[in-house]
């Protein structure tokens, strides 16, 4: 066992605990009750915990990849995206369906980020795969509410 491979466990636990606080999220908005308290204070731990050790894996081994650039941008776009939701949320100056919109984009965009770290493709390919979970999030944000809508 060696560094890397400890902090490549804590990039993993990382986003794992991303995709834990997006699911609580994610049954917060369809139960209605607020999880942004509980994503207030593991957020921002999951966020370190992705990327300090990314930072390190990339000085260590792979350099400014595309892959690695699109992850990092990905990053700093849920988060921002999360705080804003999270903040709207807990003020009331944010509808449902709004939160729900940023959360399906959110999970999107964290499922091709998982592509790009497990394949690790070119720059092109990265942002495809980025771009392609983001609409398909939001895609699957405008089914939600027309099923509400209709039922």
């Amino acid at each position: 066992m060696d560094l890397y491979s400890i902090v490549l466990f804590v990039h993993i636990v990382g986003a794992l605990l991303l995709f834990v606080l997006l699911t609580v999220e994610g049954v917060g908005l369809r139960a209605g009750f607020r999880s942004a308290a509980v994503n207030r204070v593991l957020g921002p731990i999951s966020a370190l915990a992705i990327l300090f050790p990314g930072i390190y894996m990339m000085r260590a081994q792979w350099g400014w990849d595309g892959w690695i650039v699109v992850g990092i941008a990905a990053w700093f776009l849920i988060a921002v995206l999360g705080t804003g939701t999270g903040i709207g949320v807990m003020r009331g100056s944010i509808s449902s369906r709004a939160a729900t919109f940023s959360w399906l984009m959110r999970v999107g965009m964290a499922l091709g980020v998982v592509f790009d770290m497990t394949v690790k493709p070119d720059l092109l390919v990265s942002v495809v795969a980025v771009v392609a979970g983001t609409a398909i999030g939001a895609a699957a944000s405008l089914a939600t509410r027309r099923q509400v809508l209709t039922a």
